[in-house]
C-alpha cells in the first residue's frame, strides 16, 4: 500500500519524477532473500555527520547488481502484442500520451504538458512518436529503446492533424476505431476528435491493461530483486531503532538503506504506535516510546519496477505490547496466509480477499470494513498500484504472470494499526511471495 505519508518530505526525484509520501525506502542487500531469526537488536541511529566510511548501510551496497533491465527485444514484443489485442477488438491504432504505458511500450520518460507528445502504434506499420519540433532533439536523444521515428510540428500547427496524416500513412482504414490510453487528457481526445470528425473513438485500457498484467520473467526478476531489496532494507534499519527517535527520523533510516541498496525513487510511511490506526497515518508524528508497534510501508524502484512492503513489530521486542496487540498480529498474519494460499490461477480477485476478510471476522473483528478497512491488495508492476485489484466483487481470474500485493491489516482507532504486506506473483503452482515472510513478533523479518 502506498499513498500518503503522515508528514512529507521531499523524495529523490530519479526515474519517477515526482514527490511523494513520509521519508523512503530503498534497500538491495547481498543474499537474496534471507531473514533473521529474532528481531535486531536496537542500536543508536547513525549520526547524520557521518562520514564515508561511516555509513551505516555500506553491506546493502550492490544487492540490486546482476539485475537487467527490460532489453529492446521486450519492448518488440510488447508493441507485437498490443497490435494483436486491438485486431481483436477492431482497433485501428493506439495513441498515448506521455506516462507510465509510453515507457512500457518502449517510449521515452517525458512529462506531461499542454505541447502533448504521442506516441502513435498503428495496429498494421511502424510506431512512430509526434511531438513539438524545438523538441526535436531532445526527443531524438530520449526516444526510448526502440529508437521510435519522430514526427514534429511546429507552433501553429495542429499535433492532431500530424497524427492522423501518419495513420493515413499506415492506411488505417476509414472504419477502424482509434484507441486512447487511460492517461490521454480530455483535451487531447477532444483534438484528435476535432481532426478527424469522421473517425471512430474508443478506449485502449483493455488492450494495455491486458498485455501489463502479465508479467514477463524479465520483469519478474526486477520485481522479485526489488521487493527483496526493500525487505533488506526495512531490517537493516530497524536495528537503529530508539526510543525518542521520531517517525520522520526513522523513515529518513529506511530511505537511506534502500538507497543504499540500489533502489531509486524510494518513499516510506513510518507509523509508531496509535499513529499506525489510520492507515495512511496523520499529519501530527509521534515519537518512539516503549510498548509501541512500528509500522513501515515502503517502496522504490528498481529499472523502473516497484516495491512495496509493509511490517510491523514490537519496540523493543514483543513483550513490551499487551495480549490483544500480539493476538491481533497473529489474526493479521493468519489472514495473509488465508489470502495466499488461495491464489492460483483462475481464481477470481475477489475470493482471495474473502478469504483474508473470513479469517479477520472469525477471530472477532467487523466482518466488513469497521477494522480491515481496505481491499486487500493490488496489483504492482511499472506502477505501485496497478491492474489487478483484490477486492470483493472483482471478477478479472488470476493469471500466470500477475504480480499483486497480499496486506490485510486491523486498525483501532486511538489503540493501533497492523499491517503485513507482501508481494506475490501468480504461478502456475499458486504463488510466489518475493523474499521472506513476517514469521512472528520475535521474527518480524522471516526466519
Amino acid at each position: 500500500m502506498r499513498e500518503r505519508g503522515a508528514s512529507l518530505i521531499r523524495m529523490d526525484r530519479g526515474r519517477r519524477g515526482f514527490v511523494v509520501g513520509l521519508g523512503a525506502f530503498g534497500a538491495c542487500a547481498p543474499a537474496l532473500g534471507c531473514g533473521r531469526a529474532k528481531a535486531p537488536a536496537v542500536t543508536e541511529a547513525p549520526s547524520a555527520a557521518a562520514g564515508p566510511g561511516d555509513d551505516p548501510f555500506a553491506e546493502l551496497a550492490g544487492f540490486c547488481d546482476g539485475v537487467e533491465p527490460i532489453a529492446a527485444s521486450e519492448y518488440e514484443r510488447r508493441i507485437e502484442r498490443v497490435r494483436a489485442k486491438l485486431a481483436e477488438a477492431g482497433q485501428g491504432a493506439l495513441i498515448l500520451e506521455a506516462g507510465v504505458d509510453m515507457r512500457y511500450f518502449g517510449g521515452p520518460r517525458w512529462g506531461q504538458s499542454e505541447r502533448p507528445l504521442m506516441l502513435v502504434i498503428p495496429r498494421d506499420g511502424e510506431p512512430l512518436l509526434v511531438g513539438p519540433a524545438f523538441e526535436r532533439g531532445t526527443l531524438e536523444a530520449r526516444r526510448g529503446p526502440l529508437a521510435f521515428a519522430v514526427r514534429t510540428w511546429e507552433e501553429h500547427e495542429s499535433p492532431y492533424a500530424l497524427v492522423f496524416a501518419s495513420l493515413s500513412d499506415a492506411r488505417i482504414k476509414a472504419e477502424a476505431i482509434i484507441a486512447t490510453g487511460p492517461a490521454t487528457r480530455s483535451f487531447v481526445i477532444d483534438g484528435l476528435r476535432d481532426a478527424a470528425p469522421s473517425r471512430s473513438f474508443g478506449p485502449g485500457q483493455a488492450a494495455i491493461e491486458a498485455c501489463r498484467r502479465v508479467k514477463s520473467p524479465a520483469e519478474l526478476a526486477l520485481l522479485r530483486r526489488a521487493n527483496e531489496a526493500t525487505k533488506r532494507a526495512i531490517e537493516s534499519a530497524a536495528a537503529h531503532v530508539r526510543a525518542g527517535m521520531h517517525e520522520h527520523e526513522f523513515a529518513d533510516h529506511v530511505r537511506a538503506a534502500q538507497l543504499a541498496a540500489g533502489l531509486d525513487n524510494v518513499w516510506v510511511l513510518a507509523l509508531f504506535g496509535p499513529n499506525a490506526a489510520y492507515p495512511h497515518g496523520t499529519p501530527e508524528g509521534r515519537e518512539l516510546a516503549p510498548g509501541d508497534l512500528i509500522l513501515v510501508d515502503t517502496g522504490g524502484f528498481l529499472h523502473g519496477y516497484a516495491s512495496d512492503i509493509t511490517r510491523t513489530w514490537a519496540f523493543p521486542e514483543p513483550s513490551a505490547i499487551d495480549a490483544d496487540r500480539q493476538r491481533a498480529w497473529e489474526v493479521v498474519r493468519a489472514a495473509q496466509t488465508a489470502a495466499l494460499d488461495t491464489i492460483r490461477p483462475g481464481v477470481r480477485c475477489a475470493e482471495v480477499d474473502a478469504a483474508a476478510r473470513a479469517v479477520i471476522a472469525a477471530a472477532g473483528f467487523d466482518p466488513d470494513y469497521g477494522h480491515f478497512s481496505h481491499r486487500l491488495g493490488h496489483g504492482i508492476g511499472m506502477e505501485v498500484h496497478e491492474a489487478p485489484y483484490l477486492v470483493r466483487d472483482a471478477e478479472h481470474r488470476l493469471e500466470v504472470g500477475n504480480t499483486m500485493s497480499d496486506e490485510p491489516g486491523l486498525y483501532l482507532a486511538g489503540r493501533y494499526g497492523i499491517r503485513l504486506e507482501d508481494i506475490v506473483a501468480v504461478t502456475a503452482e499458486g504463488a510466489e511471495v518475493f523474499g521472506p515472510r513476517a514469521d512472528s513478533l520475535a521474527a518480524p523479518f522471516g526466519g
